[in-house]
C-alpha cells in the first residue's frame, strides 16, 4: 500500500498521539490500523507494571504487562500472588467479589492510590459440592476484563487429623474419653487469580 508519507514517518508520529486516539485510528482507519497497533503493543509493554490490580477478597494484587495479541487485541496481564484462603461453615454456593484496579496519582501530593475502574466487577464463584482436594480452571469474563483463575478445595481438618495417626495412636485413641467439638469444621478453599486480559476498549479509557 502506498503511503504520501513514508512508514518511518508515520511511526514516529503515532509516538505522541494518546491510547485513546490510537484505539480510535485502529477501528476506524484500516490504511493505518497496523501502524496503530505496533505503537499499541509498544506502549503496554513498555506500560508501568503497578498500572493494573485486582481486589480480591479484600486483598489488592497487581498485574504486570506480558504480551499484546494483536489478532484478539487483547493484552495479557501476569498475576503474582499467593493463594488466598476461603473459609466457609457450609457447603453452598458462595460467590467471590472481585474488583479491576487503576493506578491514580493524587495532585497534591502525588501518591499513588488504586481506584475500582468499575461499578461493575466481576464474581469468582465457588460451586456447591466441590470434592475436597478437587482443583478447578476458571475463566471468568465481563465486558471489562477476562481473568484466569485456579480455585481447590483444601481436605478438612477432621481427615488430615485422621490420617496423621498411626495404628498406635489409635489404640490409645479408643481408651479415651472422645471429645465432641461443639461446631462443625469449616470447608476452606483457595483462590488463586494467574492471568488478567484487557480489551482495548478498557485501556484506552
Amino acid at each position: 500500500m502506498n503511503y504520501s508519507l513514508p512508514s518511518e514517518i508515520i511511526s514516529n508520529i503515532f509516538e505522541y498521539v494518546s491510547m485513546t486516539d490510537l484505539v480510535r485510528v485502529e477501528r476506524t482507519c484500516k490504511l493505518f490500523q497496523s501502524f496503530a497497533l505496533c505503537e499499541i503493543e509498544k506502549r503496554i509493554i513498555r506500560s508501568s507494571k503497578d498500572e493494573w490490580g485486582i481486589l480480591i477478597h479484600l486483598g489488592q494484587v497487581l498485574a504486570n504487562p506480558v504480551r499484546f495479541d494483536p489478532e484478539t487485541k487483547l493484552a495479557y496481564y501476569a498475576v503474582a500472588m499467593d493463594p488466598v484462603k476461603i473459609k466457609t461453615m457450609f457447603d453452598h454456593r458462595r460467590p467471590i467479589h472481585c474488583s479491576l484496579l487503576r493506578k491514580s496519582m493524587t495532585k497534591k501530593s502525588n501518591n499513588i492510590r488504586y481506584q475500582s475502574y468499575s461499578e461493575k466487577g466481576f464474581i469468582i464463584t465457588v460451586e456447591k459440592g466441590m470434592q475436597e482436594g478437587k482443583t478447578l480452571q476458571l475463566d471468568v469474563k465481563n465486558e471489562l476484563c477476562q481473568v484466569h483463575a485456579s480455585l481447590t478445595r483444601l481436605p478438612s481438618a477432621a481427615n488430615i487429623h485422621h490420617q496423621q495417626h498411626t495404628k498406635e495412636e489409635n489404640t490409645l485413641l479408643k481408651s479415651a474419653q472422645p471429645i465432641k467439638s461443639m461446631a462443625p469444621s469449616p470447608l476452606t478453599y483457595t483462590l488463586q487469580i494467574t492471568e488478567l486480559c484487557l480489551p482495548l476498549s478498557t485501556i484506552a479509557k
